[in-house]
């Protein structure tokens, strides 16, 4: 219950502009999303083009930008983990798509 009032004060507080809250809720889950993106760049010349910071990078503040809209609802910190996942493997096929075209 802890971990869950903490989270939802972490969202509620980069809602409201607080660089501090934003600063920790990358600490927190860009590592994992990197190492997402890291080993799913297989393809040398994707890699080439893109790195797994460039992704990651792009996925939060893509978050930011919609967590500032209200747009997004978040309620448990592993869906906030399951969507930052999606939308970087969004933006790597997107990437993928750009290379094959």
């Amino acid at each position: 219950m802890a971990e869950q009032d903490s989270f939802e004060r972490l969202i509620q507080r980069v809602r409201q502009g607080d660089e501090e809250a934003a600063r920790d809720l990358v600490q927190r889950y860009e590592p994992e999303v990197r190492r997402f993106v890291h080993f799913r760049l297989t393809t040398p010349s994707l890699r080439r083009f893109v790195d797994s910071l460039d992704i990651c990078q792009s996925v939060l503040a893509n978050l930011f930008v919609h967590l500032d809209k209200g747009g997004l609802e978040l309620d448990h910190p592993d869906q906030l983990r399951r969507l930052l996942i999606t939308m970087a493997r969004n933006k790597l096929h997107d990437h993928a798509r750009k290379m094959n075209a």
